[in-house]
C-alpha cells in the first residue's frame, strides 16, 4: 500500500496585508477676515463660489489682540460659515490672537491651500497691502475679495481726490489773479506788503485746506 505524501502543499502565490496610507488633507481655501469688516452675504456668495470651483473646503480664519471683541467676531465667522457651508463645501472657523497674518498662515498651512484676503487690508507698520505681503512671502495662490464697505471706501476715496484738487486750484487761481492785479500797482512798500502778506494768506490757506484731505 503506497504511503501518501504529507508534505504540505506550498501555494504558487502570497496576498499581502494591505497597505493603509493616512489620506491626503483635504485642500481648503484659507479667508483671512479683519475683526472690522462686516458679514456681507454678497462676500460670503464670493467664498463660496471660489470654494465650489476649485473643489475647496473653507477655513475663516482672523486675528485679533481685543478679548472684549472675540464673542462678537466669533458669530461673524459662524454666520459666514453657516451661508458658505453646502453638501459639497465644509467650513470652520479659527481665531489666533496677535497680527501677523503670514506667520498665521505658515503655521496652518496644507499642501494644495489657496489663501483669500479683502481688497484694501493693510498690515505692519508701514501698512502695506496685505495682499502684496502674501505674495512675497508666501508661495500660494493669493484671491483678493472685494466687499461693498471696501468699494464704497474707493468711491469715496476718489471723489475726495477730485474735491481736493479742484480747491487747490481754485486757491492758486483766485491768488494769482489778485497778484496780479497788485503787480500792476504802483511800485512802492504798499506794494511790497500786499505781496508778502498776498503769499503768506495763499500759504495758509493750501496748509488748511490740505489738512481737511487726510
Amino acid at each position: 500500500m503506497n504511503k501518501l505524501d504529507s508534505k504540505p502543499l506550498t501555494p504558487s502565490f502570497a496576498i499581502s496585508p494591505a497597505s493603509h496610507s493616512d489620506p491626503e488633507p483635504a485642500r481648503r481655501l484659507i479667508v483671512l477676515f479683519p475683526a472690522s469688516e462686516t458679514d456681507t452675504p454678497n462676500l460670503s456668495h464670493r467664498i463660496w463660489e471660489i470654494a465650489q470651483a476649485f473643489h475647496l473646503n473653507v477655513l475663516l480664519l482672523s486675528l485679533s489682540n481685543n478679548f472684549d471683541e472675540e464673542p462678537q467676531l466669533r458669530r461673524k465667522l459662524i454666520n459666514m460659515a453657516a451661508f458658505i457651508k453646502d453638501p459639497n463645501v465644509s467650513t470652520e472657523i479659527m481665531i489666533e490672537h496677535g497680527n501677523d497674518w503670514v506667520r498665521q498662515v505658515r503655521k496652518i498651512r496644507q499642501a494644495g491651500d489657496i489663501v483669500a484676503c479683502y481688497a484694501g487690508q493693510k498690515t505692519g507698520l508701514l501698512h502695506k497691502p496685505l495682499e502684496q505681503i502674501l505674495r512675497s512671502s508666501l508661495d500660494m495662490t493669493v484671491y483678493i475679495l472685494t466687499s461693498a464697505q471696501s468699494i464704497k471706501s474707493s468711491k469715496s476715496m476718489f471723489h475726495s481726490q477730485v474735491l481736493f484738487w479742484l480747491g487747490s486750484l481754485a486757491i492758486l487761481g483766485g491768488f494769482l489773479w489778485v497778484e496780479m492785479g497788485i503787480v500792476q500797482m504802483p511800485q512802492d512798500w504798499t506794494h511790497t506788503a500786499l505781496i508778502y502778506v498776498c503769499v503768506f494768506v495763499e500759504f495758509a490757506l493750501i496748509l488748511l485746506w490740505n489738512s481737511l484731505f487726510p
